[in-house]
Parts: structure tokens; C-alpha cells; sequence
């Protein structure tokens, strides 16, 4: 198995975890902010690193946090805004 495919596997592994688990707020107590940026960073260099496409990125970077935060004992995060580059061109309207 590739080191993405291992990586996506985990993250799959985890994020199916939290969905068994009865009360998803179970889990201790709020992160800190400076943890949930860490793991949003982290998360995002995997979604590039997997290639999730753009339409699949937010939810897939939300379930990566999530899984990491209940993994570590912290209450899950509603979805989280991620920017997004846009690299596609924008169209203008000449007069």
C-alpha cells in the first residue's frame, strides 16, 4: 500500500470510528484554537496529498479534524469554513 493510500485509510478508519460512538459530545471538551488550526493544516496538506477533488475537500478536511479531535479526547467541531483558492478564471462582463 502506498503512503497516501495508508494515510487515507487511516483517516477512513477514524472517521467511521466517531460515527459508532453514541454521543459524539462525549468526548471531554472543546480543543484549543491553536490545535484545531494545527489539525486543519495538517488535514489539508492530505486532501492535496490525496487529491480529493474541490467539491469533496470541505467535507473530507471537516471528517479529518473530527476524527483527530475525538481521537485526542476533544468534542467534535461543526464543519469548519476551509478558503479555497480559485484558480479558475472569472469571466467579466465588458460594456
Amino acid at each position: 500500500m502506498t503512503k497516501p493510500s495508508l494515510s487515507l485509510s487511516i483517516v477512513v478508519s477514524l472517521v467511521i470510528c466517531s460515527f459508532f460512538s453514541t454521543d459524539t459530545n462525549a468526548n471531554g471538551i472543546p480543543a484549543p484554537e491553536d490545535t484545531v488550526k494545527s489539525l486543519t493544516a495538517a488535514c489539508e496538506n492530505m486532501a492535496a496529498e490525496e487529491q480529493i477533488e474541490a467539491i469533496e475537500k470541505q467535507q473530507f478536511i471537516t471528517d479529518c479534524i473530527n476524527a483527530q479531535l475525538i481521537e485526542m479526547g476533544y468534542q467534535r467541531q461543526a464543519p469548519l469554513e476551509i478558503e479555497q483558492s480559485n484558480t479558475e478564471p472569472v469571466e467579466q462582463e465588458l460594456n
